[in-house]
């Protein structure tokens, strides 16, 4: 099976099982620096054992009819409905909700949508750029009243929540920084640590005041890493980012990593999150 050597971020493993730790963007950096480690990422395209509902990952084919992914409205009015649809299609569910959406760019991202829906530039300082420490952007603990509740909506009644991240290439090749996802039944508990994060991006991003559930990852032999090479516009890279059947087992840790081979190909990319009632 093809594999590349990619060299990503972790959290200390030594420093797993503590107390949930909370940052925020907006102060400075303190805690436990990420250790890089180099990793095995296989081609995903060769194994026919992965799948949403199996590794917590998924590609599929999906032309969008968005013309132009920098124009916020278009973005939210028809890529909004594209993504929501896919995910109704995928999980079944009765109600689908989507509020911000991000494009990332070497150094910068540009968020739109959520409590403002004008497109904002942020910096490497807000989390923007090419994220390379491994995370899961959600936990267990996640709860969606407050989320919700910023957009004038109530938690609906249902029997299995999802919550979808969809990241796109926007640009002709995404293969310099392509995306790894890790096999989410290959994560361990004593592979994470719950670090609720504040501040995050541009300040109408609807997770920046009140804070997000996610987990940073500490690296394990025990993980299987993959990455979908040669995606383009036309592709869909589906993250299964929360379940409330339980997210450990179910959901993947991901990060972006730079080819060992590069091609000197800017890589642009648009990602957002279905939450998804069934």
């Amino acid at each position: 099976m093809s594999t590349v050597a990619a060299r990503m971020n972790f959290y200390p493993a030594s420093e797993t099982g503590g107390p949930i730790r909370h940052v925020d963007f907006r102060q400075p950096a303190e805690g436990p620096a990420p250790v890089s480690a180099e990793v095995s990422v296989f081609d995903a395209r060769e194994n026919e054992n992965i799948g949403l509902h199996k590794s917590g990952f998924e590609l599929v084919h999906s032309t969008s009819a968005v013309r132009n992914f920098y124009d916020a409205d278009e973005v939210i009015e028809t890529y909004y409905k594209e993504c929501q649809a896919l995910a109704t299609k995928l999980t079944g569910a009765h109600t689908t909700f989507t509020y911000d959406h991000i494009i990332r760019e070497p150094g910068k991202q540009f968020s739109a949508g959520g409590t403002g829906a004008d497109q904002k530039e942020t910096g490497e300082n807000r989390g923007g750029g090419y994220i390379g420490t491994v995370h899961m952007d959600y936990t267990d603990n996640t709860t969606w009243d407050r989320y919700l509740g910023l957009h004038g909506e109530t938690v609906p009644k249902a029997d299995h929540i999802y919550a979808l991240n969809f990241w796109r290439p926007i640009s002709a090749s995404v293969d310099d920084n392509p995306l790894a996802v890790c096999d989410a039944r290959t994560v361990r508990t004593t592979d994470l640590q719950e670090t609720v994060v504040y501040g995050y991006g541009a300040d109408t991003y609807s997770w920046h005041d009140i804070g997000i559930e996610t987990f940073s990852v500490s690296a394990g032999e025990h993980q299987k890493w993959y990455y979908y090479p040669g995606m383009t516009p036309d592709d869909v890279l589906i993250i299964k980012s929360y379940d409330s059947n339980g997210v450990i087992g179910t959901t993947c840790p991901h990060a972006s990593f730079p080819h060992p081979q590069p091609k000197g190909l800017e890589r642009r990319s648009i990602e957002l999150r279905v939450l998804c009632f069934c």
